[in-house]
């Protein structure tokens, strides 16, 4: 068995943030990286130098979550289930990658599903998909 995750190489980042606008696209159907649930982060004063940041897949968001709105799927993803989320932002200071966050316009967390939209439009392979075998434990 094999499960896919979420590669990032920082300095092949171009910091176009295609890849956040497909995310807000597909999730929340509108243009705005603001609801991404991956961050482009810009380091300045040096130009040209981004770091994409993704959900590390952790799961310290699930262990925080009062409510039990973060679980765990088959694959080893964490998703957040928006109809038991009550927003109360536990799972937020967790996130060691920094990228579970709250939007005004939501009742619920924002954070990465494992969609892999991003690493399909993303064109300088800053963002991709690899894949590693999970041992069985039987």
């Amino acid at each position: 068995m094999e499960i896919k995750r979420i590669r990032v190489a920082p300095g092949k980042c171009s910091g176009c943030r295609l890849c956040m606008q497909i995310c807000a696209i597909s999730h929340y159907d509108e243009i705005n990286p603001r609801k991404a649930g991956l961050k482009i982060e810009a380091h300045f004063p040096q130009p040209g130098l981004y770091k994409p940041k993704v959900c590390s897949q952790c799961g310290k968001c699930m262990e925080a979550c009062p409510e039990g709105a973060i679980y765990r799927r088959d694959d080893g993803s964490y998703i957040v289930i928006n109809e038991k989320c009550t927003n109360c932002g536990e799972c937020i200071p967790v996130c060691k990658p920094g990228v579970i966050f709250q939007h005004r316009d939501l009742e619920h967390v924002i954070i990465c599903d494992n969609c892999f939209k991003c690493t399909e439009l993303c064109n300088t392979g800053a963002i991709t998909v690899f894949t590693r075998p999970v041992k069985d434990s039987a």
